[in-house]
């Protein structure tokens, strides 16, 4: 998500789900003042859903800037014929921590079986059935 999509996320339906758990954290005085305004001018959207919504995009912007590292190599493709690599590096490592995470998450709200992080980001949002 891009940070000029929060605008017309803030003024959609919500079909998001939040966790179980309760995340506390002291901010600095001039994050609190523009959480602050963007609640009010977005008062249909509570704080956790634009903090949620703004770490979520400034999560997305650090992954991107995570430098693509090449592993050792592992062959050729079969239809190009261009070597490839494994995978290493620090995008790698987010993924495989995040995905753990978020199964974690999943499990403590009751769902034993979850898929992984990357197959749920992909699912399609539920419409809200009033549009």
């Amino acid at each position: 998500m891009k940070s000029s999509d929060l605008h017309n996320l803030w003024t959609a339906p919500d079909n998001s789900r939040i966790t179980s758990k309760q995340f506390s954290f002291r901010l600095p005085v001039h994050v609190a003042s523009k959480l602050a305004a963007l609640a009010e001018m977005y008062p249909q959207k509570t704080r956790t859903e634009i903090v949620g919504d703004l770490l979520a995009t400034a999560i997305d912007e650090v992954v991107k800037g995570m430098p693509y590292i090449n592993g050792r190599s592992i062959g050729f493709h079969p239809d190009t014929d261009e070597e490839c690599f494994e995978d290493i590096g620090p995008s790698v490592t987010f993924w495989s921590l995040a995905n753990k995470y978020y199964k974690d998450l999943e499990k403590e709200m009751g769902n034993d079986n979850p898929p992984s992080l990357q197959e749920a980001m992909r699912k399609p949002k539920v419409a809200d059935e009033e549009n």
